[in-house]
């Protein structure tokens, strides 16, 4: 993704099966990379600790499809405490959004239990009259007129043009021609290849000893009369038969060779 420039990337879930100091190392790293290159990164991540929830710069929580919050991480918080609910002692931020919209967890403060929101079209309401949400749509508004749509786009297809090799077309969606991309691709299928010869190696001494095994069988077969026939098209059925199996063999090699395809795709786009 960081080599690909993208501008926006979405992350679902990708601190999966991380240890809580290295899922942090992760959010750092988008950190860095969106400081770096000016690019956003929306991220859905579960359990995070606080240390990571305070790296964001927004949060958004959405119960059944409805937003019912979308604005400065810092300060998601203090909304839904404004709203009644209460956060336990040790408790991240992030579980406590996550836990307003369950209602097995969420606990309003003494004497708000008929005051806070219950279902989601009550909290999407809440949201929509708030303060918070006037303040998102100026800002909004602000950036539409700092950015007009018109002008941000001219200047993006700009950049895009100046990215693409001198042949491509100004119209095509990649910044290298098919013949390049083609190009690399055998180049570092070749590279794979080479580095991984002793698999090549089996293969080819495997046939060699394969056509041995079978021009020995059908060895001296009459050649002048139709009987041979039989031993021709057995000869021809194994030959075409052992080059399909060993075909097989290939296929894990095809699909390893699909993250390369993917990094090159990406690039060139």
């Amino acid at each position: 993704m960081a080599v690909a420039g993208a501008p926006l990337a979405a992350w679902d879930n990708s601190t999966r099966g991380l240890d809580s100091a290295s899922a942090l190392k992760f959010v750092e790293s988008l950190r860095t990379l969106a400081k770096l290159a000016g690019s956003a990164h929306a991220v859905a991540i579960y359990q995070a600790s606080q240390a990571i929830y305070d790296i964001f710069d927004k949060a958004i929580v959405l119960y059944e499809g409805k937003c019912i919050y979308f604005g400065s991480a810092a300060k998601a918080k203090g909304y839904f405490e404004e709203q009644g609910w209460t956060c336990a002692q040790r408790q991240t931020t992030g579980d406590f959004l996550t836990s307003i919209t369950n209602p097995s967890e969420r606990k309003p403060r003494e004497g708000m239990d008929n005051k806070v929101p219950r279902t989601a079209e009550e909290f999407e309401k809440r949201w929509l009259e708030s303060e918070n949400f006037q303040q998102l749509q100026k800002q909004i508004e602000q950036h539409e007129h700092d950015f007009p749509e018109g002008e941000l786009e001219g200047q993006l297809r700009g950049i895009k043009q100046e990215r693409q090799a001198g042949h491509s077309r100004k119209k095509s969606p990649f910044t290298l021609s098919y013949p390049m991309q083609v190009k690399l691709n055998v180049k570092r299928n070749y590279q794979r290849i080479w580095n991984d010869i002793s698999s090549t190696a089996t293969t080819i001494f495997s046939q060699v000893v394969l056509a041995l095994i079978l021009g020995s069988l059908f060895y001296g077969a009459d050649k002048q009369s139709t009987s041979s026939f039989g031993s021709k098209s057995a000869t021809l059925f194994f030959a075409v038969l052992l080059n399909a199996l060993i075909a097989i063999s290939e296929i894990n090699s095809l699909y390893a060779q699909r993250p390369i395809v993917e990094k090159h795709f990406s690039y060139a786009l």
